[in-house]
């Protein structure tokens, strides 16, 4: 048995008409009639609407044998409803929109180096510097000893 006479079987068996079963699957009459002649075969995407309309599986349309052991029906749309729970009430505030005109400042980047001159100067103590600091530190630290 072809694909075809499944097809014609199970719609002689569901009492539905080609032009029925064609408003059914959303196509022409014309396709039907070339699915139950041999000419074309549905898609995919048909094929499962076409199972699902005749009441059978895919597996029975496709190859001939039937499945004794009931498989879940394909689900081609899934809709998913989420329900809120809100525990204040709603206020709705309006508010008057004032237009402002912003001014924004405009940057420009330039695609140049920039070469800043650095300058550097380096302090030079003497030793003498460094040896009437020393001298002056230790003079206040024997004061503060001697005060103490």
């Amino acid at each position: 048995m072809s694909l075809g006479e499944r097809i014609t079987e199970l719609r002689n068996l569901s009492g539905l008409s080609q032009n029925q079963l064609a408003k059914a699957m959303e196509v022409s009459r014309q396709a039907v009639s070339k699915w139950e002649t041999g000419q074309s075969a549905p898609d995919s995407i048909k094929m499962i609407r076409l199972a699902e309309i005749l009441d059978t599986d895919i597996e029975y349309l496709t190859t001939g044998r039937r499945n004794l052991t009931r498989r879940p029906p394909v689900v081609i749309n899934t809709t998913e409803t989420i329900e809120k729970v809100v525990e204040k009430p709603v206020v709705q505030v309006v508010e008057k929109v004032v237009e402002k005109v912003i001014e924004v400042p405009v940057v420009e980047y330039v695609d140049r180096t920039v070469v800043k001159k650095v300058y550097r100067k380096q302090l030079i103590r003497s030793p003498i510097e460094f040896a009437i600091c020393g001298g002056i530190c230790f003079f206040i630290g024997l004061l503060i000893g001697i005060l103490i």
